[in-house]
This record gives structure tokens, C-alpha cells and sequence, in this order.
């Protein structure tokens, strides 16, 4: 008997030789409600955009310089995804595009039924392009399907040029990588090509595109990309 807690120690280690049954699929639940948006969505050829990256690494500014490139072929809408504050959704506000914020209080990720409730506060067109700024985070989101069409995941120069081999969960489940704050790399200890060569042997022939929102760098390049989703 443990002196201090009153437990048996004998008893956790009879446990950890017992095996542990699953009964349910945590994620199950989630896996329909993303199955439900996907169906939703397909049906009014709306696609939707889920943007991961650890906070910090440039996803909103990226963002305010890519919305007024997409404006010109669809229709956009923006759902905000933090654990506090409006901030980031009154700088997507400024672009002129519906953004709907979501606080998720302690939640490090956005899960499908925060989506599904957010795209209902959303005016959603035919053909427009709905975009997800998750939470920043590289670990937890890359475990919810959002309903996503495509999955882009950001990683700026000042986070390391390792990134893709310490989350390559993360990267795995991209569609697309977007390398940001490229105009910082002269200031930074990043190796551009040695990081592109990490992020394809992780997930060989995915696009990844290396940019900078305040120059407007690899913008057009960007949207390209995007636009590609639409042929699949």
C-alpha cells in the first residue's frame, strides 16, 4: 500500500499487462459531420479551403493578400478559428469578405460541427470558395477532417528549416505547403531548398509554393494552385 495516496502498486502493473478494447471510434463522430459538409458543399460546387499552421507563422496576413486575388474568380467567405479574441477576423473583415469567428476557448483545433455551425452564419453562393484559418497549431488539426476540399498547411521561415520532420503528420495530410515571410530568410538560419527537399520525401510530388504577403511573392503562384482543386 502506497503511503502516500492510499493506492495498490501492484494493481497498475497487473493493468498494464491487460489489453484495452476500443469500443468506439472517438472521431467518428466527427467523420459524419465532415461527410455531411462535404455533401452539402459538393452540391452547390462550393469548396472549401482549411489552412493549418502553428501560431505565428503568417496565415492571416497571407490571407489579407490572397482574397482580393481570389475575389476577381469566386466568391469568398472566411471562417476565424482561435481560442480568443475577434482580432484576426477584423483584419479578414477589412478585405471586404463575411467572416464568421469561432472561440474555441481552450480547444487547440476546429472540429467539423464548429464548421458546419459557422458555414449556417455564412452567405454561401454557388461556386464561392469558403476558407478555414484553423487554429494554430501544426499537431491536433491534422487529426479533423473539416470537410475540406484542400488542406493547405503554412510554415514561415522563422519557424526552422526541420519543421516538416518533427510534424510530419502535418505535412502528410497537406495538399498543398505554403513556405511564408520568405523576405525574412537573409535575417533567419532557414535553407529554403534543404526544407522543400524534407516536405517531398515526406509527401512526394504535393505542390508547395514559397511566399511573401508583404512583397506579394509566389501570390499568383498561390492561387494558382488553388484554382487547380476545382479540376478534381
Amino acid at each position: 500500500m502506497c503511503d502516500h495516496c492510499g493506492c495498490d502498486p501492484s494493481e497498475g502493473q497487473q493493468a498494464t499487462n491487460e489489453k484495452i478494447v476500443i469500443e468506439q471510434d472517438v472521431l467518428a463522430h466527427n467523420r459524419h459531420h465532415a461527410e455531411r459538409i462535404r455533401k452539402k458543399l459538393a452540391s452547390r460546387n462550393v469548396k472549401l479551403l482549411n489552412i493549418v499552421g502553428s501560431p505565428g507563422c503568417g496565415k492571416t496576413e497571407l490571407l489579407t493578400g490572397l482574397i482580393p486575388k481570389l475575389r476577381d474568380r469566386h466568391h469568398c467567405v472566411v471562417i476565424e478559428g482561435d481560442l480568443a479574441t475577434d482580432n484576426d477576423a477584423k483584419r479578414i473583415a477589412a478585405t471586404g469578405a463575411p467572416v464568421f469567428q469561432v472561440e474555441t476557448g481552450t480547444a487547440c483545433h476546429l472540429t467539423a460541427h464548429d464548421i458546419e455551425h459557422a458555414l449556417s452564419h455564412l452567405p454561401l453562393s454557388d461556386g464561392c470558395l469558403a476558407i478555414i484559418e484553423n487554429v494554430g497549431n501544426l499537431v491536433c488539426p491534422s487529426m479533423f477532417d473539416l470537410g475540406e476540399s484542400l488542406r493547405m498547411v503554412c510554415l514561415s521561415v522563422a519557424e526552422g528549416t526541420d519543421k516538416p520532420q518533427k510534424y510530419p503528420v502535418s505535412f502528410r495530410e497537406a495538399h498543398l505547403v505554403v513556405i511564408t515571410k520568405n523576405d525574412l530568410t537573409p535575417y533567419v538560419d532557414f535553407d529554403t531548398s534543404t526544407c522543400l527537399r524534407m516536405i517531398d520525401e515526406i509527401t512526394p510530388s504535393t505542390p508547395c509554393v514559397v511566399t511573401s504577403s508583404r512583397g506579394g511573392e509566389g501570390l499568383a503562384e498561390l492561387v494558382s494552385q488553388i484554382e487547380k482543386m476545382w479540376e478534381h
